[in-house]
């Protein structure tokens, strides 16, 4: 297990391919399907093929990618940074699973990614980017210090999304979210 970073409550760890039931759990749900979109995963091969060939080769191409976050040693979601090829910067995601709705889980995880993605990884912006009919998505960016960017076409899905941009900046007292 290579943990990330843990927070009060949770640990941010990367996926293993042990973890493919969780991501076929996760990515097949009709939430996630809804809010996030279908990433072509129907069965736990799908889910293994994905795990591997996106979400662990991201730790290897950019050093960095979508964690487990597990709270008492179970999954609850995924929360981490993306490098998409229609995105000029990093953005950040996150996933529950329906379980672990409404107990903070993602807030904590997206702060702390943040935090992450400022101290340990140097980088100065980060994009988010969400349905436009998810508010709950909206407002956690907004709570965690993102500010409303405008929209932008998924280039796949031809979708609108709201994207949103959170900067950093140096201070005395060193590099802080804007």
């Amino acid at each position: 297990m290579t943990e990330v970073f843990a927070t009060e409550r949770l640990v941010l760890r990367e996926l293993e391919d042990a973890d493919a039931n969780f991501i076929h759990q996760l990515y097949t749900g009709s939430d996630f399907r809804r809010a996030i979109g279908d990433r072509g995963i129907s069965s736990l091969a799908d889910a293994a093929d994905y795990l591997k060939k996106v979400l662990q080769n991201s730790y290897r191409e950019h050093g960095f990618g979508l964690w487990l976050m597990e709270f008492e040693g179970q999954g609850v979601g995924v929360c981490g940074l993306v490098k998409r090829d229609y995105l000029p910067v990093p953005d950040l995601g996150f996933a529950l699973v329906p379980e672990a709705y409404g107990q903070g889980f993602a807030r904590e995880a997206a702060a702390a990614c943040l935090s992450y993605a400022r101290a340990e990884l140097g980088l100065p912006e980060l994009l988010a980017i969400a349905s436009m009919d998810n508010e709950a998505s909206h407002k956690l960016l907004q709570a965690v210090g993102f500010k409303p960017n405008g929209m932008i076409i998924e280039p796949r899905s031809k979708e609108s999304l709201c994207c949103f941009r959170w900067t950093a900046r140096w201070t005395e007292e060193g590099l802080n979210a804007n």
